[in-house]
């Protein structure tokens, strides 16, 4: 009897191990349709969140793919207004988060009501460092979403993070000098934005993050913004089976120079993290990722052209 507990409990102790731990996700019986994803964005916001964007993507589903498999389906960003400028001030290439996205969806047919966004642990990994900081914003995060689903139950992924071996995040670096870096950076981001449909990304929404520094008395970048970034046939397809990819879409890209600096940086979480926290394997996915990541790529690249 006492060899087959300790049997149980190694077996649980494998399963806890093997358990994903990028990606929270939290589960609510929403039998009654009462949750919404307005819900989580009134509980964000009641929580010192600031919700850019809370995006219904099922109507772009539809329009584009002819159907959708969801009831529900919103990809939603925030950033909190504390944490967030402790974070962008001690890294400032934790602006990749700022804003950070969720993923709210209900299945048709099903009762559950789903959020998702990434982990502390998964945030420090892209950016590379501040994992204290990191720990609060989670932890800040759930409070918010477990006022918005009381009774919700965390639930753990059915499969572990892959290896990958590329870095997780992209930088590009833009000469520009200092005296002439606000014009060229009003030429960079009209070369982005003009850039983006060809290769069928979209511009979300956008933050002139710079204002909330300023506001902060901080004079450490002569400018600071983000766009949130999302690719419609990417998430669609990816979330047929992984709707907790969410956690991922849209893709922030923060755009920044520091005083005295001769360039301008444009940073964001690449493609491999969805490879390795979504243990992608399906090559199909895969090759349009890679290729979502191929043209951003070559889109950011051309402007030192």
């Amino acid at each position: 009897m006492k060899r087959i507990k300790i049997l149980l409990t190694a077996l649980v102790f494998a399963v806890t191990l093997h358990a994903n731990d990028d990606i929270i996700l939290y589960q609510v019986d929403n039998g009654g349709g009462k949750i919404t994803p307005k819900t989580v964005e009134n509980a964000l916001v009641k929580n010192g969140y600031v919700v850019p964007k809370n995006r219904d993507m099922n109507g772009p589903f539809k329009k584009q793919f002819g159907k959708s498999s969801f009831a529900i389906y919103n990809l939603l960003i925030a950033y909190h207004k504390k944490l967030t400028m402790q974070l962008v001030l001690k890294n400032a290439d934790a602006g990749v988060f700022a804003p950070f996205s969720m993923g709210i969806w209900q299945k048709k047919g099903e009762k559950r009501f789903n959020v998702a966004f990434l982990s502390a642990k998964a945030m420090a990994r892209i950016v590379g460092g501040e994992a204290a900081l990191f720990a609060k914003l989670e932890a800040a995060t759930r409070k918010a979403v477990e006022a918005a689903l009381p009774g919700a139950k965390e639930i753990k992924l059915p499969y572990k993070r892959a290896a990958v071996s590329h870095p997780l995040k992209t930088k590009v670096l833009v000469e520009s000098d200092p005296e002439e870096a606000e014009d060229n950076f009003d030429e960079i981001k009209m070369s982005i934005e003009s850039g983006l449909k060809p290769i069928g990304f979209i511009l979300a929404s956008q933050l002139e993050y710079g204002m909330e520094l300023d506001e902060a008395n901080n004079e450490d970048f002569l400018f600071y913004d983000t766009y949130s970034l999302c690719k419609l046939k990417v998430i669609y397809n990816v979330a047929q089976k992984h709707p907790e990819a969410g956690a991922f879409a849209p893709c922030t890209l923060a755009m920044y120079q520091k005083k005295d600096a001769k360039n301008t940086v444009l940073v964001f979480p690449n493609v491999y993290n969805w490879f390795a926290s979504l243990d992608l394997k399906d090559q199909k996915l895969k090759d349009l990722l890679l290729k979502a990541q191929s043209d951003m790529e070559k889109l950011l690249n051309s402007l030192n052209e």
